[in-house]
């Protein structure tokens, strides 16, 4: 996936960058610096598996903070479409409690 300003999300929105935006805020956030620089965050949508096995929201951002990915992961590293699984409105549920989380500490906006 490329970086991009503005994310939509399916039944939570559309989402961009916050202008007041702070490297400090992410590492707060648990977000951890790569040797490339940019800020990345995991976060499991199954509690109940253990974390390298689980399905993951995986957030990142470049290291001057001016664009984001944001994508849904599976154990392996691929994309999941949490839509077609039995479970989605739960992973659905936690992946809103993770874009509010960041949305008041000002990392991202809703804008829809």
């Amino acid at each position: 996936m490329a970086y991009q300003k503005t994310v939509t999300i399916k039944d939570l929105g559309e989402f961009t960058i916050s202008p007041a935006i702070k490297k400090f805020t992410l590492i707060d956030l648990g977000f951890i610096t790569n040797n490339a620089g940019t800020y990345v965050l995991k976060r499991s949508l199954q509690p109940d598996m253990p974390v390298d096995q689980a399905i993951s929201l995986k957030v990142v951002f470049k290291k001057d903070l001016s664009a984001m990915k944001l994508e849904v992961i599976g154990a392996a590293g691929g994309p999941v479409d949490i839509y077609a699984r039995e479970d989605a409105k739960d992973m659905l549920e936690l992946v809103g409690f993770f874009l509010k989380e960041m949305t008041e500490r000002q990392v991202l906006e809703q804008i829809a």
